[in-house]
């Protein structure tokens, strides 16, 4: 899982990174950087861990996530120059976009930048990506009509054309391409652009300690638009570098119910509909990535595409049917040790063991 973190120059998109990742960016002049901030952190699961202590494994692997940080928007960026070029091409293999929004008040940035305005902040961005979108676009659609002069005029030029048609027509309306209802034929036509307003997107509110839990009427305003979480991101990087037993204390005495670690690892599973199955062993004890809707030779594909080529069965049981029996031995006495096929949609804790031949 690959997120990137955009925003406005110093509406704390560095500050939030660093919470999330326990790293030490620098938050005081990265917005002069031209390439993005990079962390990957493992995704804290108690099921990894309760299952460590059942298997006894020589290693434990959680899933992982990995945030690109890029450099923010300044008022006096031209839409052209919205991001390097090899900023761009990263921020286009990321699978969601993190949208933090300054909600926070300071003195200098107040004077330099203005007063925060979330709403403003967003639609700037907003118009940042669509144009971008709308650059791609053109583009490839201009190629496609040469062709056609070249008397090159193939079928799938044709829906290409039709598609790329529709989404130019949209940006042009300033609605993100998500808003098109496109068939699955029409999405794998466009697939390879990776257009920025295509991906899942998040919004974070990066409110101050003073303001934190006070902005409902702006938190129901942007919700029309995308999900969104509010963080105060200051506050959240400080926790992150505390002893887990301080952290609390200082989060029970802001309302803050989870970390901010937990918070967003959270709101993209669910912006991204994934979820995660296990493998388990005496060699290791591993989670899992797909998608909600993959299927068992999807999910071996993930392990290994060795297994995917050559999948035979599936051997299925659940993490919570473990933690009711304690071992495999009474989860097959019950019958609820399971061999499925092909098609069988793998489930939010299924373990699973794939049998193959190549």
């Amino acid at each position: 899982m690959k997120l990137g973190i955009t925003g406005t120059a110093k509406s704390g998109k560095t500050t939030i990174f660093n919470a999330v990742t326990k790293l030490h960016a620098d938050t005081s002049l990265y917005d002069h950087l031209q390439e993005p901030n990079i962390g990957i952190i493992p995704i804290e699961d108690e099921r990894i861990d309760f299952l460590t202590q059942l298997y006894q494994p020589k290693k434990k692997i959680y899933a992982t996530v990995e945030f690109l940080d890029f450099p923010g928007i300044s008022e006096k960026t031209e839409a052209h120059e919205f991001l390097s070029s090899t900023s761009l091409s990263l921020l286009r293999t990321t699978d969601a976009l993190v949208i933090v929004l300054r909600n926070f008040s300071d003195s200098y940035l107040d004077e330099t930048y203005g007063k925060a305005n979330p709403e403003q902040e967003y639609h700037k961005i907003l118009n940042e990506l669509l144009l971008n979108d709308l650059i791609i676009a053109e583009k490839r659609l201009e190629k496609i009509l040469l062709n056609y002069k070249r008397g090159i005029k193939s079928i799938a030029l044709q829906i290409e054309e039709k598609v790329l048609t529709t989404v130019i027509e949209t940006l042009y309306l300033e609605k993100p391409i998500s808003t098109i209802k496109f068939t699955k034929e029409e999405l794998l036509t466009i697939k390879g652009f990776q257009f920025f307003t295509l991906k899942p997107m998040m919004i974070i509110l990066n409110s101050g300690e003073e303001n934190y839990l006070k902005n409902q009427s702006i938190l129901d305003q942007l919700a029309n638009n995308l999900p969104i979480y509010e963080f105060t991101g200051k506050f959240e990087m400080e926790l992150s570098r505390m002893e887990k037993d301080e952290a609390s204390i200082f989060m029970e005495d802001l309302g803050i119910p989870e970390s901010a670690v937990i918070r967003i690892h959270k709101a993209a599973y669910i912006l991204l509909g994934y979820i995660s199955f296990f493998t388990v062993g005496e060699d290791e004890v591993r989670a899992w990535t797909i998608q909600k809707g993959d299927n068992a030779v999807t999910a071996a594909g993930k392990i290994h595409s060795d297994l995917a080529r050559g999948f035979i069965r599936a051997e299925v049981f659940t993490y919570q049917d473990l933690i009711v029996h304690h071992n495999e031995k009474t989860i097959r006495e019950k019958g609820l040790f399971r061999l499925e096929g092909k098609n069988y949609l793998v489930q939010d804790g299924d373990i699973i063991n794939i049998r193959f031949n190549i």
